[in-house]
């Protein structure tokens, strides 16, 4: 396996997307300082999973993407992607080739893919663990990497070699253990609890079981007596009901006569009436017309004199429009002619213009000729110039980077005096601390004993008050019991609810996993809140509807269907909110119903719900309406003309067309989905009610509880405080121990940093004469810049004779271009006079063709007004004959209507006598009525009272039950029942249920807490397997990398020796490493006493050792040579090629000696200010500091 190539696109300075390909072997990227070079590292890394933004020197993860120059706009996505080779199968994929991707936005938007398939990051690190690859392991080596190798603590440094033992997936198993173990103590906690509880809730249950059984029995016996005094009363009832409605029928037919005869003069009255109404209405309309038609006579007479008058202005106006039209014609003649002398003109002087503009073509071109030859030499000498001007700003800038490195190294030295001042003030308080501690010692060896005595002394007391609060405490348990059945009893409803109990099989599986499918917003039941006395309408009006599924969208709901398919779960109807479309009811037809009696509303405007599903529930119930009965659903339809559905509170419904849907609903049917939860809450406030009631009980047995509480407490805390004393007495012999081992490691640390500031002193030393050669470069580079622009000054002084002649031909060819201007000016003088005649001739011909137009109008009004003045003559003679037909039909109609006004006067007089009889008749019916209605009201009640106590119909009960014949005993018997009953007290009629519930949960509860203690004692033993698996890895690894690391050090510095020592070889899971080293011609000692060069070989000799015995597939090192000398550069580069044929090397360099090892070379530069690029780069286009040279022509 190897990395095949990177793809970078707008990361950091990678603005543009950039492709690097690799091939196995060793591969340099080089560049001067700023290039870029180091940005592909922390590609890899980023790619790998890192999410440190400091790590990749941000200070937050957008800080990546590329922020733009002065001439680039900032990019919001930065993406890259690493391919590797997987022909092995190295990576647990079954690819030839594998893809990381990692994408992030500015809006902060992080996205990975592994072979273009969206992961997550926990993918990509689970991928990459224990393989040697990864954003934090040995792969990927920087310069700050291998200074963390000899600058951290022994126990922190462990962490390198536990990634080549390939131990971090135990060590997370381990931690995945520990979790889980926590969680299964906890469990364990609450299903102890629990039990405790239960075992205290069976007693009172089986008393109170016991209780029920006997009210039961009580209870049946009298059900029986009661439902046949009830049966005798509805036999007798029955009997009463029927006399009075068979004498209603008689008086409500004699009634009926009697209002058919009341309705035939009211008719008739009616009638009369109408006609009387009609007739004044003729009058009048009669009376209108003769009015009318006298107005249009007169109306007639004046248009025909109007008419006249127009015939005369007429016949003038067509003379004096025939005289115009004389005129206009000559006008155009003429007028024609001058365009035909301006269109001559024109063609002239535009020949004579191009003739001129020919003349300018060759003058300019003589002008080129004499200004090109001196410009080619001036050019030549700028560019030499330009690339003086260059060279000169990169000195500059070296000596730039000189003074920073100077600044940086002052600034160590002045931090590394701080420390060594820190370090003298931190042993003399370490001393001040070992002291203290030593006092503190002996003063807690003391106070134990004095703790002793007290806790002795309060062991007594505690134990004289627990036996009264045992008394108290189980009157307080017995009110617990009566409260946790109630609990009970609501956890079951609240599991119910849970489980979704009602729902059809497919709606129920998919809000049962609405969390794992996306889009799932609910079912419609359980998203509509109904008011109580609408649960039946409304759900009637819903039918199966109420279970449909409310999603997102249609990818929510196609994912949905899959789900049910796949799992074989049932059938759901989904309702997507992106394309359900809101129904409803014109205003207009709203309007219509309103005031008809017994009209609710629309249904979706009584019910509530989130505004969000309004398209959805506008949809189902947006063109329904709700009636109070069926009565008024009927009217209502009617008037909507059947259009729309109605439904009742009954549950009644009035159907699109006509057809009507009703009867009986069944008890505990129609209404259960919308108020199923109406229990819930009833039993939610009652267990609210009686904890208020249980809290008081507590309050009574709290005072005497903190009495013990208290006592017991004190015993605790003086028990405590004396194991705590004598924990104390150890805890300060180890602090004394400790404080031993810090200050002696503080000692050897002060030590060290006064070996490194002499160090720093050296190179600051040597600052003031790398200063001045480069200085003494750029003086020399000035100089040569005055010689150049002397040179291009004389070239200036040879141009002049060249531009005597240039000025001749100038002079000449201005000359043309005047005439051209003079001659472009007359051009547009004349096309513009052209313009205007054009214009003239036109409006002239428009003028004629009007003209023409109003004299043949005239000539047509001439004959249309003598055709409209004999029109108006005909209709004068008509209007004069009508006139005198309205007169004659106006003395018919008032003789016809004094006759209808005597035959309503004698059907009134009749009419009066007929309502007195009705009215003596309805009384004697209104009477008979009350009577009937007693009688019914009685038997409802009987019949209510058997449907709703005993929930049976009369017939049912008669059949069931024994007849009473004493209805006296019988409800002296019931009264006896009743007092019996009463002595029981209050039934917990769920006591026996409970009790059984009760019971089996406990049973189960006592096999899950074994079956947890089981599960405790397994998760130890796998993590007891897992230190062991952890420290056979780590020791197994740490002896091969020793031995490599004895052989690979005296290879790397030409002889000496080195070793690794553990600092704790007892505790494998946790030692540190201590790295210890002899290079040639010096004595054995830590690390941390080398000198920084010596260092940095040191470490990079480990990393080799950890390569060899875990060989990874690629290896980036990032400067990791940057501290060695030529020398030592020149062994890194030689022992890189021994790797070569198991793991391909990517290197960011600057030194030439580990270029001269690289199989590829590629430069990284910044041809654009801020923006990477990747060019091919050969060993000689680089300088002995390691940056590219400048090309030509850059």
């Amino acid at each position: 396996m190897y990395l095949k190539k990177i793809e970078i696109a707008g990361f950091k300075s990678f603005a543009d997307r950039t492709v690097i390909e690799f091939d196995k072997g060793l591969t340099a990227v080089v560049g001067p300082n700023g290039s870029g070079k180091s940005n592909i590292t922390e590609a890899i890394r980023w790619v790998l999973g890192e999410q440190s933004a400091k790590s990749l020197r941000g200070g937050k993860m957008p800080d990546v993407i590329f922020a733009g120059t002065t001439k680039r706009k900032q990019l919001n996505i930065a993406e890259v992607t690493v391919v590797l080779d997987n022909e092995e199968k190295f990576l647990p994929l079954d690819f030839s080739e594998v893809s990381v991707t990692r994408r992030l936005k500015r809006t902060g938007e992080s996205e990975f893919f592994i072979n273009k398939q969206p992961c997550r990051l926990k993918d990509v690190v689970e991928l990459f663990m224990d393989s040697g690859l990864g954003k934090e392991s040995f792969s990927i080596i920087s310069q700050g990497k291998v200074e963390g190798i000899f600058n951290s603590k022994p126990e922190d440094r462990r962490g390198i070699f536990e990634e080549a033992a390939g131990v971090l997936k135990y060590k997370q198993r381990k931690t995945q253990a520990e979790r889980k173990l926590f969680e299964t103590e906890d469990n364990l906690n609450r299903v102890q609890d629990i039990v405790y509880e239960l075992e205290a809730q069976l007693e009172p249950l089986a008393a109170q079981s016991k209780v029920a059984r006997e009210f039961v029995a009580l209870k049946e016996e009298l059900t029986t007596l009661d439902v046949g005094v009830t049966v005798k009363d509805i036999e007798q009832l029955k009997e009463t009901w029927n006399k009075k409605s068979e004498l209603l029928k008689e008086l409500e037919a004699r009634l009926t006569v009697m209002t058919q005869s009341v309705a035939g003069y009211e008719t008739s009255l009616v009638d009369l009436r109408e006609r009387r109404v009609h007739l004044d209405e003729q009058l009048e309309t009669y009376q209108q017309k003769l009015l009318r038609t006298s107005e249009l006579y007169e109306q007639a007479e004046g248009q025909k004199n109007l008419f006249i008058e127009r015939r005369e202005n007429t016949a003038k106006t067509s003379a004096d429009y025939a005289e115009s039209h004389e005129k206009l014609t000559q006008k155009l003649a003429q007028l024609k002619e001058e365009r035909e002398a301006l269109i001559a003109d024109l063609k002239h002087q535009e020949q004579d213009k191009k003739n001129a503009m020919e003349e300018v073509e060759k003058l300019t071109e003589r002008v080129e000729i004499y200004s090109r030859s001196a410009k080619e030499q001036l050019a030549d000498l700028r560019s030499d110039y330009v690339e003086v001007m260059q060279k000169q700003a990169n000195l500059g800038n070296d000596l730039k980077h000189l003074e920073r490195q100077y600044d940086q190294e002052s600034s160590k030295n002045h931090s590394a005096v701080k420390r060594h001042d820190e370090l003298h003030q931190s042993l003399a308080a370490i001393q001040e601390k070992k002291e203290q501690a030593e006092k503190e010692l002996a003063d807690f060896c003391e106070s134990t004993k004095d703790l002793t005595s007290q806790s002795d002394s309060h062991r007594k007391k505690a134990l004289g008050s627990k036996d009264e609060l045992v008394i108290k405490e189980k009157q307080m348990y017995d009110a617990m019991g009566t409260l946790q059945q109630a609990k009970a009893r609501l956890k079951s409803l609240q599991e119910l609810q849970e489980s979704y109990a009602g729902f059809f099989e497919g709606v129920r599986s998919v809000l049962k996993e609405k969390s794992e499918l996306k889009g799932i917003v609910g079912a419609v039941a359980e998203l509509v809140t109904v008011p109580k006395e609408l649960s039946l309408a409304i759900e009637t009006a819903l039918g199966a509807s109420a279970q449909n599924v409310i999603v997102e969208d249609e990818k929510a709901a196609r994912g949905a269907i899959s789900y049910l398919k796949s799992k074989r779960l049932g059938r759901a109807t989904f309702l997507p909110l992106t394309i359900i479309e809101p129904r409803h009811i014109p205003k207009d037809r709203i309007q219509m119903i309103e005031g008809i009696p017994g009209y609710m509303g629309i249904a979706s405007d009584l019910v509530t719900f989130d505004a969000k599903i309004k398209p959805v529930v506008k949809s189902l119930l947006g063109a329904t309406i709700l009636a109070k009965d069926l009565d008024s659903a009927n009217a209502i339809a009617k008037q909507t003309q059947y259009q729309y559905r109605v439904v009742s509170l009954e549950g009644d419904v009035m159907k699109p067309g006509g057809s009507m849907t009703g009867g009986a609903t069944k008890k505990g049917g129609k209404g259960n989905l919308f108020s199923k939860g109406e229990e819930l809450q009833k039993l939610t406030e009652q267990v609210s009610l009686m904890e208020s009631e249980l809290a008081k009980r507590e309050k009574l047995v709290q005072d005497l509880k903190e009495l013990v509480k208290t006592s017991e407490e004190q015993f605790e805390v003086t028990r405590e405080a004396v194991e705590s004393s004598r924990f104390k007495e150890q805890d300060l012999k180890n602090k004394v121990d400790m404080l031993v081992k810090e200050q002696q490691q503080l000692t050897r640390e002060l030590q060290l940093f006064e070996h490194e500031t002499a160090g720093l002193n050296n190179f600051l030393a040597s600052y003031e004469e790398q200063k001045k050669q480069l200085t003494t470069q750029i003086e020399e580079l000035k100089a040569e810049r005055e010689r150049l622009d002397k040179e291009m000054a004389a070239t200036d002084e040879r141009e002049e004779v060249t531009a005597q002649k240039r000025e001749e031909a100038l002079k000449e060819l201005q000359h043309y271009q005047a005439r051209v201007a003079v001659l472009s000016e007359q051009c547009v003088h004349v096309k513009n006079t052209l313009t205007d005649k054009e214009k003239n001739v036109e409006e002239v011909e428009s003028d004629l063709a009007k003209l023409n137009q109003q004299l043949k109008q005239l000539t047509a009004n001439h004959s249309t007004h003598k055709e409209t003045q004999a029109e108006i003559e005909q209709k004068m003679q008509k209007l004069h004959a009508e006139k005198l037909e309205i007169q004659e039909k106006l003395v018919t109609l008032k003789a016809e209507r004094e006759q209808v006004q005597a035959s309503i006067t004698d059907t009134d007089e009749q009419l009066t006598k007929a309502n007195k009889d009705h009215l003596l008749l309805s009384s004697e019916k209104s009477e008979v009525e009350v009577l009937k209605n007693r009688s019914e009201v009685g038997l409802d009640n009987a019949l209510q009272k058997l449907q709703e106590e005993y929930s049976m119909n009369y017939e049912a009960a008669k059949a069931r039950f024994v007849l009473v014949e004493d209805i006296a005993e019988a409800k002296t018997s019931i009264k006896e029942l009743k007092q019996r009953i009463d002595r029981l007290g209050p039934v917990n009629m769920a006591a026996i249920e409970q009790y059984d519930v009760v019971n089996d949960r406990y049973t189960f509860l006592i096999e899950q807490r074994d079956d947890l203690l089981e599960a405790k004692g397994s998760l130890f033993d796998t993590m007891n397997e897992m230190d062991r698996v952890v420290q056979e890895k780590f020791e197994e690894v740490f002896i091969a990398i020793r031995d490599k690391f004895q052989v690979v050090f005296p290879n790397m510095f030409g002889g000496g020796h080195a070793d690794l020592q553990l600092t704790n070889p007892d505790d494998l899971l946790n030692t540190g490493i201590e790295i210890v080293a002899q290079p040639p011609g010096k004595k054995l000692q830590s690390l941390t006493l080398l000198s920084g060069g010596e260092r940095a070989l040191t470490a990079i000799a480990l990393l080799f050792s950890i390569i060899q015995v875990r060989p990874v597939p690629f290896c980036v090192l990032d400067e990791v040579e940057a501290a060695l000398d030529e020398a030592n550069v020149a062994r890194f580069g030689q022992y890189l090629s021994h790797f070569e044929d198991d793991t391909q090397f990517i290197v960011i360099t600057h030194r030439k000696g580990t270029m001269e090892a690289a199989d590829v070379l590629y430069g990284v530069t910044m041809q654009e200010s801020g923006v990477s690029n990747i060019v091919s780069v050969r060993l000689e286009d680089v300088n002995d500091r390691g940056d590219i040279k400048p090309q030509v022509g850059d």
